[in-house]
């Protein structure tokens, strides 16, 4: 029953790039694309993968500090653990990222039936970049972009990603990070760990 699923996702992905080497020119218009310029947006304004993988790794604090347990105490009063929450997530939020990254790898090994779905999308991703760059496809006259091509690929999977269970696994790694999060960022003292003055610049930065 496994092999039986695991074949007819990579074939669905397969069929789903070979479909796309069909050009097809008809009359008719499609919508055209979304300038963000004119609803207010500019396209700065959007961050890139790398800009957030960037803005991360600047923010890493050094997971010895991160981890030591001796500034692991219970806040004395209710006020005292809402502005140690907040000082904590500021000060080691790219910590808290690549800790809610980690849970979502392991949702991901322990989920193999949503593990192979997101692989057999990212195959049908990457045989589209490659049709793409001998040949456009052309839908009613117009360029479908790579981009929209890729927005397809994810549609068709989400029936896939459904029968997988991903919205167990989105629960799942979401109540596992806020309860790591909030566990670390309630008992963690960062009050002994950073001036009076810092703390002030942590609350202003939010």
């Amino acid at each position: 029953m496994f092999l039986s699923r695991l074949f007819a996702a990579a074939v669905i992905a397969v069929f789903i790039a070979i479909m796309t080497d069909v050009s097809i020119d008809l009359a008719g218009d499609l919508s055209s694309p979304i300038n963000l310029e004119k609803i207010g947006l500019s396209q700065k304004y959007i961050p890139s993968l790398k800009d957030f993988v960037k803005s991360c790794r600047e923010n890493i604090r050094p997971w010895k500090e991160f981890f030591n347990t001796s500034n692991f105490k219970a806040p004395p009063t209710f006020s005292r653990l809402i502005k140690r929450a907040v000082n904590n997530i500021s000060y080691f939020q790219g910590n808290y990222i690549i800790i809610s990254l980690v849970l979502m790898a392991y949702c991901l090994l322990t989920s193999p039936l949503l593990l192979i779905s997101i692989f057999a999308s990212l195959i049908a991703c990457y045989l589209l970049s490659l049709r793409n760059a001998e040949k456009k496809l052309i839908v009613y006259g117009k360029e479908v972009t790579l981009n929209q091509q890729y927005s397809l690929v994810g549609l068709f999977s989400l029936p896939f990603y459904y029968w997988a269970g991903v919205g167990q696994a989105v629960f799942w790694v979401l109540g596992a990070t806020c309860f790591v999060v909030s566990l670390h960022a309630g008992l963690y003292s960062i009050e002994e760990v950073l001036s009076a003055e810092d703390q002030l610049n942590l609350m202003v930065q939010i």
